[in-house]
């Protein structure tokens, strides 16, 4: 609620500057002030707030300074396309701006996450051992998802090897059955696809040039409001999975190189 409680305070604000001013100012003068506050309040309240602001300086607008003053009655009818008009312009100012800070946070998330990237590649050397690997990998993608992660390589059978304790988090049988089938038919499956039945945990295949080598399990968080968060950048998430299984591959081949020359 402190969004909310944030644009009504600013446009209390707005009021009681225009009712000082009111001396210096027109009626549209005023109007003006109310959309500079609604496209301000917009820059930085979430949605909700922001269309929650543009109806309330239309109606202390109307209340504090269109005649008849203190009621929401309106004399001349011209005011009745001012406010549509008000409205219209305050709707469409909190759109743009909501947009905008969209876009933003989701080029600085996208910048992020890239830097990321390029971390984990630049940790996974092929000298590491394969618990190194996917400690690494975990990390890396943990912190760039704000997620739960789980790394599931393929066992000697071909079959993904599950952890019995220790994990991030525990797959029940039935996200079992969609990480194997992921893993088996190398496509993603799971959260936010139509591969699978609905749930919170998304399966990536950890593809390289050579095959496959296991399943990258990312689970998100809870966002407000009880639900699950979104993935945003699915496409980045597949690059991580792409980078990660071409390490695994590159960590595998040092070691039979290793073998071989011993």
């Amino acid at each position: 609620m402190k969004p909310y409680f944030a644009v009504t305070a600013l446009l209390v604000v707005c009021t009681v500057v225009g009712t000082i001013a009111l001396p210096w100012l027109t009626v549209t003068d005023i109007a003006m002030l109310y959309l500079a506050a609604v496209g301000l309040a917009a820059s930085r309240a979430p949605r909700g707030a922001a269309v929650f602001g543009a109806f309330l300086s239309i109606a202390l607008f109307d209340f504090f300074f269109v005649p008849p003053r203190f009621t929401f009655a309106v004399s001349d009818l011209h005011y009745l396309l001012t406010f549509t008009v008000m409205l219209g312009c305050a709707l469409a100012i909190s759109e743009l701006a909501v947009r905008l800070r969209y876009y933003g946070d989701a080029a600085l998330e996208r910048e992020r996450r890239t830097a990321g990237l390029y971390a984990m590649s630049q940790e996974l050397v092929p000298t590491l051992s394969s618990e190194e690997l996917v400690e690494a990998i975990t990390r890396h993608v943990r912190e760039a998802f704000d997620a739960d992660v789980l790394v599931l390589l393929r066992g000697p059978d071909g079959r993904l090897r599950f952890p019995s304790g220790g994990a991030t988090f525990a797959l029940d049988e039935e996200e079992r059955a969609t990480a194997q089938a992921a893993f088996d038919q190398w496509h993603t499956a799971g959260a936010g696809t139509n591969q699978a039945p609905p749930g919170r945990t998304l399966f990536v295949p950890l593809v390289a040039s050579t095959g496959r080598f296991g399943i990258l399990a990312v689970r998100p968080g809870i966002a407000p409001g009880g639900r699950p968060a979104e993935f945003a950048m699915r496409g980045v998430l597949e690059t991580y999975a792409g980078q990660a299984a071409v390490a695994i591959e590159r960590a595998r081949a040092f070691k039979a190189e290793g073998a071989q020359a011993g």
